[in-house]
């Protein structure tokens, strides 16, 4: 415990100044502590105790709803165990997270992501990803052995929850975040369809511009929604290797300055000109009412967010396209992560409880409406979605791959223009921030990344 405690003393450090933007804290060694070597028994039935599971997570409405549900059912069948959920806005996660596991205060964890973004061979110098510190110290209970894996996807359970042939969670479903939501109503009064090209998404911006109509809308205040949904988005449908294209970065084949970089540079100004007055102050959990009451005709966000859109109007009519590109390849296609995985806190008090709700969720007749009403793309065998929007993305769910946000890793230390996904165009004087055009945001990027590059040689 004393060893685990002093790790995450350090990672608190990390996380803290990486949510200031400052550098971060060098990673525990793995020497200092090694993950479990064996699961923990299956579970067989629990004490009927009352018995209170305290779990964290962040703050979204659907996310919430679908937890609190779950909860429920659970709770319905073993009515002894209640549930203490604690949240916070999602950038104030890491924080909750590690404060928890710190205090040993917390049964039941969600991750906002799976167990990806590590290291690639041409990256020099780089942090351990927060998850596997966690497990270094000893965080995260191993799960390797329980029978209940059998039901899940075994790719999931390989690509995004498992640490050198170990099991540490379950990951809930895929999800896209390369596009917006766009309101049908509005697009077929005007005679506009989803675009497939660049050229066809300008036309249609700078029409319903000219028309009194401000075009997209976005949770500004934030930040995450614009420069990492946004950001991966139009990385996205520009880069098509997008692997090469961090590996070019990396070894200075590429730049952010570039000629081909400023051309994504340029569309992401005129990205900036359709959003609505003063994006950056209007709050995520606020950006789907503006968006169902018609204040823009669409909105930069994941799929996950479509329960919050039909929880405020069940009858609205909305569609979800993927930014396009310069290739017509209609029906554009989905790009993503897996999302909320849960882990068992590995010193929690009430681990009989926590691996019986594992074996709950891992039930279909349980995950099948959890993860209907999380709007994923589920990971779990036969399991159909009830959402109607989620079946209606099958033909843009043919070749889902990760987003560009799953594929750069900045160097340690690397300045605030090249920070997170490279093209922060928060700086932008017409987003608030100091910067007056994209030719200086790039240069500025390209010089933090060249120093980032040049600390880690």
């Amino acid at each position: 415990m004393k060893r685990l405690l002093a790790i995450l003393t350090i990672l608190a450090l990390m996380l803290g100044m990486a949510a200031c933007g400052a550098e971060p804290a060098p990673s525990p060694s793995p020497s200092a502590s090694q993950p479990g070597t064996s699961s923990h028994a299956p579970s067989a039935e629990p004490s009927a105790d009352p018995v209170t599971l305290k779990l964290i997570t962040w703050v979204q409405q659907t996310n919430e709803t679908a937890i609190a549900n779950l909860n429920a059912a659970f709770s319905a069948k073993y009515p002894n165990v209640d549930f203490v959920v604690d949240t916070v806005g999602a950038n104030d996660y890491p924080t909750l997270l590690n404060t928890r596991i710190s205090a040993g205060d917390v049964d039941l964890i969600t991750n906002l992501s799976a167990f990806d973004t590590y290291p690639q061979d041409f990256t020099r110098g780089v942090e351990k990803p927060a998850w596997e510190t966690f497990i270094l110290a000893g965080a995260y209970l191993d799960i390797t052995d329980q029978p209940f894996l059998a039901n899940w996807d075994q790719g999931m359970i390989k690509n995004a929850v498992s640490y050198k042939g170990k099991v540490y969670g379950l990951d809930m479903g895929g999800v896209a975040y390369n596009g917006m939501f766009y309101n049908k109503t509005i697009f077929e009064e005007n005679g506009y369809k989803e675009p497939g090209t660049w050229a066809e998404f300008e036309e249609i911006c700078n029409g319903l511009l000219a028309k009194g109509i401000y075009p997209i809308t976005v949770g500004g205040a934030d930040a995450w929604p614009l420069t990492s949904v946004g950001v991966s988005g139009m990385v996205g449908a520009f880069e098509e290797d997008l692997d090469g294209y961090a590996k070019g970065l990396w070894e200075g084949t590429r730049k952010l300055n570039d000629d081909r970089s400023m051309i994504l540079w340029g569309r992401f100004e005129q990205l900036v000109s359709w959003l609505e007055p003063n994006v950056m102050s209007i709050a995520y959990g606020d950006c789907p009412g503006r968006f169902v009451t018609g204040k823009a005709a669409m909105m930069i966000d994941g799929t996950w967010n479509a329960g919050a859109i039909e929880d405020l109007d069940p009858n609205f009519k909305y569609g979800y396209f993927p930014f396009p590109g310069d290739v017509d390849g209609k029906p554009s296609q989905l790009q993503g992560k897996y999302d909320m995985q849960f882990n068992i806190y590995a010193d929690s008090p009430n681990l009989d409880w926590c691996l019986k709700y594992f074996e709950f969720l891992s039930q279909k007749e349980n995950y099948e409406p959890f993860v209907s009403a999380l709007g994923f793309f589920p990971t779990m065998p036969g399991v159909t979605s009830s959402s109607e929007f989620v079946n209606s993305l099958a033909d843009k769910n043919v070749r889902f791959k990760p987003s560009w946000e799953k594929h750069i890793i900045a160097p340690k230390g690397v300045g605030q223009y090249a920070a997170g996904q490279l093209f922060n165009i928060n700086h932008l004087k017409a987003l608030g921030g100091t910067v007056d055009t994209v030719k200086e945001l790039a240069d500025l990027a390209q010089a933090d990344w060249d120093a980032g590059l040049a600390a880690a040689q």
